[in-house]
Formats: C-alpha cells, structure tokens, sequence
C-alpha cells in the first residue's frame, strides 16, 4: 500500500470524489458573492445588520412622527438584508436541485486542467476556463475569467483521499490561478 497508486491517477494530479450538498453549495454561493468586489459588501452580515437597524430606527421614527413614508421605508430597510442573508441558500438550493440528478462527482484537478466525471457527464476544461479560485473551509469555488468572477466549478475538500492531497491541491491551483 505504501507507494501504490490507484490506476489512471498520476502524482501531478489530485482527485477528489464527492456529491453535492446543500451547505458546500451555500458555501460556495456566499464565498463568490463575498469575492465580487464592491458589490460584495451587500453580502456582509454585518452591513446587513446595519441596514436593518437604520431601518428599525426609520420605522420607530416613521409611526413617532405618523409619517408613512417613514414607516415604509423602515420596512423596506428591514424585510430587505433578511432577504439578502437567505438569498444564498435559497439560490444553493436551486444549485442543488440542478445539480443533484449527477450523483457521485469524481474530480480530477492537473496540469491540464479539470476533468469532471458523473453519471451523466464527462466534461474537461482547460486553465483558460477559470479566472481565479476562493477558498473557504469547506470548499475551493473555481471562478470563471470574467470580470464578475461566477462560479464555474465547486471542488468539496471533503472529497480529497488524504489530507495531504488538500495541499498539493492548493499547489497546482496557486500554479495555475489567481487566489482572491
């Protein structure tokens, strides 16, 4: 066991095996919208939170004074950041549900790029397909090269076979892409 390879798996390669899950997807959702730059910010808890008190505070101002544009603002800047925190894992879920139907992925991450193999799909893609890669605790969020930096492939660490695989995962994605 000790130098054996599983077959068709080289040194310079990593392969991960995994099905989707709702909370790498959620993951991956809020790590991407946390990484698009300025318009990351409205997926910060903690400005949420501050858009929600400055609408309560407009909202107690608002029935103070009986001043109903006051009160429908304060509503507005409530129901909206708690729009906006859930919106991550509403869109995960439908993710998910696209996703789902795959089954087993098995994930293999090289010098040529990524090979992504399922029930129903064999798909390679080449470095040139992805821009930049995020990373969180749960997942590695590959990002397409455009400027707004969507998602393209979501790779769960949880599917590594070794801890060490994670590493030299991490080594070819900072070979071959932009961490953000």
């Amino acid at each position: 066991m000790g130098g054996e390879q599983a077959v068709g798996v080289h040194e310079d390669e990593v392969v991960l095996e995994y099905e989707h899950h709702l909370a790498d997807m959620e993951d991956a959702v809020r790590l991407v919208s946390r990484k698009n730059g300025r318009a990351a910010l409205i997926h910060r808890p903690l400005f949420l939170v501050c858009v929600a008190l400055a609408g309560a505070a407009a909202f107690a101002l608002g029935v103070r004074d009986d001043d109903g544009a006051g009160v429908s603002f304060g509503v507005m800047f409530v129901v909206w950041p708690v729009l906006m925190y859930f919106a991550p894992r509403l869109t995960a879920e439908r993710l998910l549900k696209a996703n789902r139907h795959h089954g087993r992925i098995r994930v293999t991450v090289g010098p040529e790029g990524v090979r992504t193999v399922s029930a129903h799909a064999d798909l390679r893609m080449g470095w040139a397909n992805y821009g930049s890669y995020a990373e969180s605790e749960r997942i590695f969020a590959l990002r397409s090269p455009d400027k707004a930096g969507h998602c393209a492939i979501v790779l769960v660490k949880g599917g590594v076979r070794t801890p060490e695989d994670l590493d030299r995962l991490r080594a070819i994605l900072d070979g071959r892409l932009r961490r953000v």
